[in-house]
């Protein structure tokens, strides 16, 4: 198993693989400001030979704007362009609420 995290003030993921998946536990508040700190982890993330699944637990996170939601579209592309897909864990909250809104139960597979 490889792990990588990353924190700041508001914002923290942890990245861990394994052969069935690749799990990004994000924790705290996901919007534009993170941006920087998740572009190398979802390369990372994209780039992991031998996973075909890549597992983005939300279960600690607090919020997320208009911003994470096209950054997890994005992601989603790119994941399927590298026969790759992307599921989400731990929805729940204000964060299932946000989901919800756009319609993103529809696009992505729910775990948990």
């Amino acid at each position: 198993m490889i792990c990588f995290e990353e924190m700041n003030t508001m914002f923290s993921s942890r990245l861990t693989h394994s052969a069935q998946a690749s799990v990004l536990e994000l924790t705290g508040r996901f919007d534009f400001s993170t941006y920087g700190s998740f572009k190398p982890i979802q390369a990372e993330l994209l780039n992991q030979p031998g996973t075909s699944k890549i597992i983005i637990d939300m279960s600690q996170l607090e919020y997320l704007d208009s911003a994470a939601l096209g950054i997890l579209l994005l992601m989603r592309e790119k994941a399927a362009e590298r026969n790759k897909k992307v599921a989400l864990r731990g929805v729940q909250g204000i964060v299932r609420e946000i989901l919800g809104v756009a319609h993103f139960e529809k696009l992505f597979e729910y775990i948990g």
